[in-house]
């Protein structure tokens, strides 16, 4: 069941990317950009929740002016570290972004995909899996290189550990 949801994520990956990349090469610019973020993850299990905070760096390519197509990581700046409970949250993912504009400046998307976590919460234990990701957010132009970014991730929910959070992001195009 695990495979097939990758494989049909993939697949939809590659299926988006085809038909994009023929419009896209007409739009200026060569259409790479990245992001650099703040995030503090909810961490929750069996033995309650913790915030480990965390940096994200995103590098993706806009498939077209609707959808792009990105890579993930997210890894720990801190970590939670109560008396008695220890949780981190480190993990990878390739998500869509499809997008739609709210005026010249300003935009609201989603991501969906795929993401490899390992997590750590003390008294439930430890989990590394992949589990379908999903989020939503809002993007403002600076100006045509530089942007902000807050969105909200669905990271991972698997085995009685889940994590999410927001993200405070900044990024660039190439």
């Amino acid at each position: 069941m695990k495979t097939t949801r990758i494989m049909a994520l993939a697949s939809l990956a590659v299926l988006c990317a085809t038909g994009a990349l023929a419009q896209s090469s007409a739009s200026s610019g060569n259409g790479f950009y990245a992001e650099l973020g703040y995030s503090p993850v909810e961490v929750y299990g069996a033995g309650g929740d913790a915030k480990p905070t965390g940096a994200r760096l995103v590098v993706g390519y806009e498939l077209n002016k609707n959808m792009g197509l990105e890579a993930m990581y997210t890894g720990n700046t801190t970590k939670d570290g109560r008396v008695g409970y220890d949780a981190s949250f480190n993990g990878f993912g390739l998500m869509l972004k499809p997008k739609a504009a709210l005026s010249e400046d300003t935009e609201v998307f989603a991501r969906v995909g795929a993401m490899r976590a390992d997590i750590t919460a003390s008294s439930s234990g430890t989990s590394a899996d992949t589990d379908f990701a999903y989020g939503i957010g809002v993007q403002t132009n600076f100006n045509k290189s530089l942007y902000g970014q807050l969105d909200y991730m669905r990271s991972y929910d698997r085995n009685s550990i889940s994590a999410k959070g927001y993200t405070l992001s900044l990024g660039i195009r190439f």
